[in-house]
């Protein structure tokens, strides 16, 4: 199976850059989108603008077609908000944390397989540029979420986390220690997820392996550089895929795929699950 990750930066953008595309010739069983940035009927229709009613006859079929959709997108128009399309329908789905609140900003989502016993979180963790305290408040809430999760089922938790785990994860550790992607805190939050249990599939397959999931636009531009100074050029690995295996799943291969479509980068995990 293989599964990516990828914050689109808004689904009208990354459409119009050839996410179509890009998600036909991957060949991906499941698409875990974060940043959306449109509410459901929007995206539904942007997904899927030339389908005919049965009345009309035929439908004009596009790659979206052969998935099936889940939205959980934000109240607020523009912002935020997760997407998940995926080739093998699920038993049940989660929107938010299942613990009774809302999820007004469409930050979390999750299908499970109950055959598999398989569970798969999409998780956008809010910046804390300006609101740090919701953000580790959303992080401690997703741990206890996960703690849970993990009692009956293999878990996959991918995402956007907004953090540099390591040095290793920027170009510019020593600059961002004051900076909300890297800050002692945030890395612990990052820590206690592991904790539970849960290995950073990309690190554990890949030691020492430089590579990053973010950069500016700026810096998309210009790739030729061979190095890379000021803010605007610098990078990080704060895309994650997550797995806590109970013995059921084979962890093949994680990767960074490069395209221009968004700011992120979208990472792949190939798994094998026994059923």
């Amino acid at each position: 199976m293989k599964i990516i990750s990828y914050n689109i930066n808004g689904i009208r953008s990354s459409l119009n850059k050839g996410l179509e595309k890009f998600i036909e010739s991957t060949g991906a069983d499941i698409w875990c989108f974060q940043e959306v940035r449109a509410k459901v009927e929007i995206t539904e229709k942007l997904l899927y603008p030339n389908q005919l009613t049965f009345f009309d006859g035929e439908s004009n079929k596009n790659i979206f077609s052969s998935f099936y959709a889940y939205f959980n997108c934000a109240e607020k128009a523009g912002y935020a908000g997760t997407m998940i399309l995926t080739r093998h329908k699920p038993d049940r789905v989660i929107y938010g944390f299942d613990d009774g609140e809302k999820d007004s900003e469409g930050r979390t989502l999750t299908l499970f397989f109950e055959k598999s016993k398989f569970a798969l979180v999409n998780a956008y963790i809010p910046n804390g540029n300006s609101r740090l305290d919701f953000k580790m408040e959303y992080i401690s809430k997703l741990n206890k979420y996960l703690s849970r999760l993990v009692n009956d089922y293999s878990v996959a938790v991918c995402g956007d986390f907004n953090i540099a785990h390591n040095e290793i994860d920027l170009t510019n550790p020593r600059e961002c220690r004051n900076k909300s992607v890297f800050l002692p805190i945030e890395r612990k939050a990052f820590d206690d997820l592991l904790k539970i249990g849960f290995i950073d599939c990309f690190r554990h397959l890949y030691p020492e392996k430089i590579e990053y999931s973010w950069r500016s636009y700026r810096a998309i531009t210009n790739e030729s550089q061979t190095e890379w100074t000021g803010r605007s050029f610098w990078k990080y690995r704060i895309d994650y895929f997550l797995l806590h295996n109970k013995g059921n799943v084979n962890l093949i291969d994680c990767q960074i795929l490069q395209t221009p479509i968004s700011d992120h980068l979208p990472v792949l995990l190939t798994i094998e699950i026994k059923n």
